[in-house]
């Protein structure tokens, strides 16, 4: 019983953080290149079952319940949203944007940028954007134009704007603002083979349909294992201010 108890605690606890990461998904449905986290579960030891004689023999096993293992980031693309802006920049295929911020260099597939007073293309937290050369810094007048990754000015090829990818990507670490910081399980980083639609913003990955489809099973779950808990709660109750009379 107190197995019992343990086991339906668990499931609780385990349905309850499950639909944290989904609620946290489902608030960032618009938010220009999020990338939705996944809950990796995982099984506690099963308990061998025996009988209960001299003749020890194996009849089964005992489940003791499930947990979270670890939190993965789903780094499939999401649909592009047309702006015109000049500086509303996607990435087709592979590849992250490189960011120089206060803490270091981070990733992110948000190309929501602007030029701040010195000229240099920052992201909308004014995290100075990285080129292949170093930080990318335009003209004071001309039109810009992306192509090939190349960033032209006046006919003029400024530079190759940074796009970078891992071996290991599942090893790259979450932070705020849709960026990301290399792991120590990230492995090799690399030029990525991505290439930069201009005019276009890439929207998160995820679906609210699948997303709101799994907070209602978890919370089927959670409700299921309430009811087990409370069972078993009652039945230790018995055996505790019943049986121990007898």
């Amino acid at each position: 019983m107190i197995r019992g108890l343990y086991t339906s605690a668990a499931g609780m606890e385990n349905a309850l953080l499950k639909n944290n990461t989904i609620s946290n998904n489902l608030a960032n449905i618009n938010t220009t290149g999020y990338k939705k986290q996944l809950t990796i579960e995982k099984s506690f030891a099963n308990k061998l079952l025996n009988k209960i004689n001299h003749n020890v023999k194996t009849i089964g096993k005992i489940g003791s319940g499930v947990g979270i293992d670890r939190m993965s980031n789903d780094f499939s693309a999401g649909a592009f949203k047309e702006t015109n802006n000049t500086l509303d920049l996607a990435i087709k295929g592979e590849g992250f944007f490189t960011v120089q911020t206060p803490q270091g260099v981070r990733y992110t597939r948000n190309g929501n940028f602007t030029i701040n007073d010195q000229r240099q293309i920052v992201t909308q937290d004014g995290y100075l954007v990285r080129g292949e050369s170093g930080i990318l810094q335009i003209p004071d007048k001309g039109e810009i134009h992306i192509d090939g990754n190349q960033i032209i000015v006046n006919d003029r090829v400024i530079d190759r704007i940074q796009i970078s990818s891992f071996s290991n990507k599942s090893g790259l670490i979450r932070e705020g603002s849709s960026l990301f910081k290399r792991g120590p399980e990230s492995g090799n980083i690399f030029n990525a083979t991505g290439q930069i639609v201009q005019g276009f913003l890439e929207n998160s990955n995820v679906n609210p349909i699948q997303e709101m489809a799994k907070m209602i099973d978890n919370t089927r779950i959670y409700e299921a294992d309430q009811k087990v808990l409370k069972a078993n709660n009652e039945t230790l109750g018995k055996a505790v201010n019943e049986v121990g009379k007898v």
